[in-house]
């Protein structure tokens, strides 16, 4: 199987590497076990000029089998034999914007929070025509307080908004809104925290693992956060409201 994961990386790579505005491709290791329904081959593709329309990439892919690409999230999807793929798309002017700025309050990061930085922290490089990845991987340890601080308060701005949000829906009885406004409150609030441990946030699939092990947590954050997320009819939709409260309340303060 590693064999065949590792001539699928080639032959992706080498199918990349014929379009010129391709500056470095990467590789997403050790997310998932190769024999795990989630697994997926996970490459970057960052690139500089204009991204190529979604029927020039398939045919940079003439291999692959049902073909699906996303103009939204630039990204592909297909088969190669049993193994699937994800090809996402990546601005390298996007990434130096960022950088350069002081400012995160562009919404840069209201979707995936700083997963974008994580990938390129840990990833594999397959290929490279320059020192890019190189350079900006040096940027991104080096961060300066104005980034980290602004990306605190747009976090916490949005966490505020979900806690109320709940609340809102825990009076009107309404199922939508509550399950909308406690994924969202859970979702900012391990933003917040990676931000304040000046940490780029991991997949969401390793987001609870992670979050627990930040070196900054509030007091008696582990049982709160575990009393949160879990499915217990015992456990009311007014008494997750009040947990909601005591955990936003307890990162308020670190």
């Amino acid at each position: 199987m590693k064999r065949q994961v590792n001539e699928a990386v080639r032959r992706v790579a080498d199918a990349l590497e014929t379009w010129d505005g391709i500056d470095t491709i990467t590789l997403m290791e050790g997310e998932e076990d190769v024999y795990d329904p989630y697994f997926f081959l996970s490459v970057d593709a960052y690139y500089r000029g204009p991204l190529l329309d979604a029927d020039r990439r398939r045919e940079l892919f003439p291999f692959a089998g049902a073909f699906e690409s996303s103009l939204a999230n630039r990204k592909d999807r297909f088969l190669m034999g049993d193994l699937p793929v994800r090809v996402e798309y990546k601005d390298i002017a996007r990434f130096e914007d960022i950088i350069r700025g002081d400012s995160v309050t562009n919404g840069a990061f209201r979707d995936s929070g700083t997963y974008m930085f994580f990938r390129l922290q840990h990833c594999s490089v397959i290929r490279s025509r320059s020192d890019w990845i190189e350079q900006i991987r040096n940027d991104i340890t080096q961060l300066r307080d104005e980034f980290w601080d602004g990306l605190r308060a747009s976090v916490q701005s949005r966490m505020e908004h979900f806690v109320s949000d709940l609340g809102a829906a825990v009076i009107q009885n309404d199922d939508l809104f509550y399950l909308v406004s406690a994924a969202g409150f859970i979702r900012s609030l391990t933003s917040l925290l990676f931000a304040i441990n000046r940490r780029f946030e991991p997949s969401a699939r390793l987001l609870a693992e992670q979050t627990l092990k930040l070196p900054v947590l509030p007091e008696s954050f582990r049982g709160r956060f575990d009393s949160f997320l879990r499915r217990d009819s015992e456990i009311t939709r007014e008494k997750k409201f009040e947990i909601a409260e005591l955990l936003a309340r307890s990162v308020l303060n670190l």
